[in-house]
């Protein structure tokens, strides 16, 4: 795994732990340099409690799991959850990431994902990259969470980083005491594994390209 600069883009915390957790291990294990930005805080992921409590939880939950993967690089910027929108401002800022942090991989929810706020992602990404066409494009691959992948261009077997993608998931405990991410999450990976990565261990995750 060459790439040394590599930026995650995950609507909520929990996204970057679910959909490339295993591959961000990997990264890191390579030595890469690795950042997370956080679109929105997910706080209106616990039903009957106040956003303003929830979102300070999701967010040291994100910094648990991002110790758990290995990197501390991480950044809220806070949007609206449910209401992420490509925005110029947006666009503006994410150019702005790309300029100073120039990475060479970049990571982000596929367009087809059933969550508005995971479509908005893949748009503010494919924008910002669109914006300066002058400028180096980095690598995209889209990662799976709510929708599963119809196309497939990059297979990354994480046979070997399942158990640390499994304690990341759980560092979001508000969501996995709401619903078994982890299980489900083990369970997509495997099915990864069997389908796609052969020859190859039996838990992977996929991708589709930019």
């Amino acid at each position: 795994m060459p790439m040394q600069r590599v930026l995650v883009i995950s609507p909520h915390p929990d996204d970057e732990a679910i959909g490339c957790g295993g591959t961000l291990r990997r990264h890191v294990e390579a030595g890469a340099e690795v950042r997370a930005i956080f679109l929105t805080s997910g706080e209106r992921g616990v039903r009957g409690q106040d956003p303003a409590e929830t979102a300070p939880i999701r967010e040291q939950e994100a910094a648990a799991a991002a110790k758990v993967l290995g990197y501390e690089a991480l950044e809220f910027w806070r949007e609206p959850d449910g209401a992420v929108g490509a925005t110029a401002a947006l666009i503006g800022k994410l150019r702005a990431t790309l300029d100073t942090f120039r990475p060479e991989l970049i990571y982000v929810p596929h367009p087809d994902e059933m969550h508005l706020d995971h479509k908005a992602a893949a748009s503010l990404v494919h924008a910002a990259i669109a914006s300066d066409a002058a400028a180096p494009a980095p690598a995209v691959r889209m990662y799976e969470v709510w929708t599963p992948l119809q196309r497939i261009d990059h297979v990354e077997d994480i046979s070997e980083q399942i158990e640390v993608k499994m304690a990341a998931i759980r560092a979001h405990a508000s969501q996995c005491a709401i619903m078994r991410f982890d299980e489900a999450a083990l369970g997509l990976a495997r099915y990864r594994g069997e389908m796609h990565s052969w020859p190859g261990g039996p838990y992977a995750e996929v991708f589709s390209t930019l």
